[in-house]
C-alpha cells in the first residue's frame, strides 16, 4: 500500500489553500532533483568565480612578467657596458704582465666558467624569464670573478714591481723629447752630409732648437761637454750596464757627477757638431754595445717615479 503525504499551501492574497497528496517516492524524487539543481547552480557559480579570479591573476602575472623583463633588459644593457670595461682591464693586465715579463693569465681562466645557475619555476615566473634571469646571474658571477681575479693580479704585479723597482728606474724607457717621432732610425743609412753609407748608431728626434731634452732614466752624468761630431753631448750612466747619450745639444743644463731622475731636463735641442738641422741624436748602450733606442722609446708611457 502506498503512503501519501498531504501538502497544504496557504495563499494569503487569495485567502485560499492548495492541498496536494504526494507519494513518498515522488517526494524523494522531487527533493533529490532540487538538491541536484541547487548543487549544480552553486558549482557553476563557484566555477565561474574561480575562472574570473584566475583570469585576473593571469593578467596581473603577465603584467608583472613584462615589468620584470623590462627591468632585466635594463640590467643586461648595463652588464654589457661592465663587460667591455672588464675586457679593457684584462687587456691592461696582459700588457702589464708582458712588460714585467710575468706569465699572462690564460684566457680560459679569465672566461670564468661557472656552470650556470638554475632558476626555479616555482617562483611564479615564466620559463623564458627564468632563462633570461639565468643569463643575468651568470654574467654577474663572471664579471665578479674577473674583477676579483684582476685584484689578485694587481697585487702580484705590484709585488713584482716592488722587487724590480730599482732596476726599472734605471732602464731608459721614455722618449727624451716627448711628442717627437723618429726621423732617422738605427742602422745603416746614407749620410746626409757626405752621401756615403754609414752606420747610424742611434735615432734622430727632430725638434725646434731650444726644445727641452729629458733624461730617459735615473742615473749619474758621466760626460757633459763638446765631443767632436756629436757637438755638445750629455752621457748618463744608469747602472746595470745601461748608458744613454744625448748629442747636438744647444745648451747643457747638468754637470758631471750630477744625479738625475727620469724626466728631468738635462739639455736643450740644438744643431751643434756634424748636423744639418736641429734635432736630438739619441743613443742607448748596454754593456758598451750600442743598441736600437727605439726598443726603449716604445715604453714612453711607463714612468716609475
Amino acid at each position: 500500500m502506498k503512503h501519501n503525504i498531504d501538502i497544504i499551501i496557504f495563499l494569503r492574497r487569495c485567502n485560499t489553500c492548495l492541498n496536494f497528496a504526494v507519494s513518498v517516492s515522488s517526494l524523494i524524487i522531487i527533493v533529490s532533483a532540487l538538491i541536484i539543481i541547487t548543487g549544480g547552480a552553486l558549482f557553476f557559480l563557484i566555477h565561474n568565480a574561480n575562472v574570473s579570479i584566475a583570469g585576473a591573476k593571469l593578467v596581473q602575472a603577465e603584467q608583472e612578467n613584462r615589468n620584470l623583463l623590462n627591468r632585466i633588459s635594463l640590467i643586461k644593457s648595463k652588464l654589457v657596458g661592465l663587460s667591455k670595461r672588464t675586457g679593457f682591464q684584462i687587456a691592461e693586465d696582459n700588457r702589464q704582465r708582458s712588460f714585467l715579463q710575468v706569465a699572462q693569465i690564460a684566457p680560459d681562466i679569465w672566461a670564468m666558467g661557472t656552470g650556470g645557475r638554475k632558476i626555479s619555476l616555482n617562483s611564479g615566473i615564466s620559463s623564458s624569464t627564468a632563462m633570461t634571469l639565468e643569463e643575468v646571474y651568470n654574467s654577474i658571477d663572471r664579471i665578479k670573478g674577473q674583477l676579483n681575479l684582476r685584484q689578485k693580479s694587481l697585487q702580484e704585479i705590484n709585488s713584482e714591481l716592488n722587487k724590480n723597482y730599482d732596476l726599472w728606474r734605471h732602464i731608459p724607457s721614455i722618449n727624451p723629447v716627448p711628442g717627437t717621432t723618429i726621423g732617422s732610425g738605427f742602422g745603416y743609412r746614407i749620410d746626409p752630409i757626405d752621401k756615403t753609407v754609414r752606420m747610424h748608431e742611434g735615432v734622430d728626434l727632430g725638434a725646434q732648437e731650444g726644445t727641452p731634452i729629458m733624461a730617459s732614466a735615473d742615473g749619474i752624468v758621466t760626460f757633459a761637454d763638446w765631443n767632436m761630431g756629436y757637438g755638445y753631448v750629455v752621457d748618463i750612466d744608469h747602472g746595470y750596464g745601461f748608458l744613454s747619450r744625448y748629442a747636438h745639444c744647444s745648451k747643457i743644463l747638468v754637470q758631471v757627477g750630477d744625479f738625475v731622475k727620469r724626466g728631468q731636463i738635462i739639455a736643450l735641442v740644438g744643431r751643434t757638431g756634424r748636423t744639418t738641422c736641429p734635432h736630438l741624436h739619441y743613443e742607448v748602450h748596454i754593456s758598451g754595445i750600442k743598441v736600437n733606442p727605439a726598443n726603449y722609446i716604445h715604453f714612453k708611457d711607463i714612468v716609475f717615479d
